[in-house]
């Protein structure tokens, strides 16, 4: 059986409900949206100033959290506890546990809420799964955010895969699910990539003829990487563009 190691967003993969990080296309940035917080015109002004490089992802992501003033009870009962998780996700998770095939989110929020929402839907099984995130925390009704790295972005979750390739035995197979485009420089170090259906990722792939798999929940993704474990299914890597193809035996 061949040795894979799995990578995926949370917000917009794994959940899908968008509550930590930005992007103008989910369902909204729920405590950063609330009318206790910075609220939605102001909000889509700092994307604005993000897209067009006036101010770095890092930046508008601190003004958005000094900017929430809910407190942590209300953050849950009026929202998080409601946080929705891909319904393939734990079918999926159970699969890699059975086969020691490790799972890591790699995300822009805050550690104290992923893995509690985490928790919320698997349990104890929450406990094998690692995250790599931003911290925080919420004092009174001010919220916080610590980063993880010094890049521009907070968390470059590129540096995450790169680690875990070069401690990876020779001919593991990685893994990425994203939905937005800051998880190309992600995708960039995986040998498969899930873009779900209908986001910037996958309108990203299109654009730069990027070897992708769309998906709508995480039962697609777990039939691919049930094909190449049992090995059904064989990666070919793409010379120009450096992604890879899955192709069926």
């Amino acid at each position: 059986m061949a040795k894979i190691q799995v990578f995926t967003d949370f917000d917009g993969t794994l959940s899908l409900d968008a509550i930590l990080y930005l992007s103008n296309n989910n369902t909204g940035l729920m405590l950063i949206d609330d009318h206790r917080s910075l609220g939605p015109e102001r909000r889509r002004e700092i994307e604005h100033d993000i897209l067009n490089e006036k101010i770095t992802y890092k930046d508008g992501l601190t003004e958005m959290w000094a900017a929430v003033h809910i407190s942590w009870e209300e953050a849950w009962t009026d929202y998080l506890d409601n946080c929705k998780i891909d319904p393939g996700f734990p079918d999926f998770n159970d699969y890699c546990r059975e086969n020691n095939f490790p799972v890591t989110i790699v995300s822009s929020g805050l550690y104290p809420l992923l893995s509690k929402i985490m928790s919320n839907f698997l349990g104890e099984k929450a406990k094998d799964i690692k995250i790599v995130s931003n911290d925080g925390e919420c004092v009174d009704r001010n919220w916080k955010i610590t980063y993880h790295d010094d890049s521009i972005y907070g968390n470059d979750k590129s540096k995450t895969l790169q680690a875990a390739r070069e401690a990876a035995p020779e001919g593991t197979i990685f893994v990425f699910c994203g939905d937005g485009v800051s998880d190309i420089s992600a995708a960039k170090h995986a040998d498969v990539l899930f873009a779900r259906k209908d986001r910037d990722l996958e309108t990203y792939c299109k654009m730069h003829q990027i070897p992708y798999i769309a998906f709508d929940t995480f039962h697609e993704v777990h039939a691919v990487t049930k094909k190449l474990a049992d090995g059904k299914a064989k990666i070919e890597k793409d010379e120009k563009t450096g992604f890879c193809n899955v192709v069926d035996l």
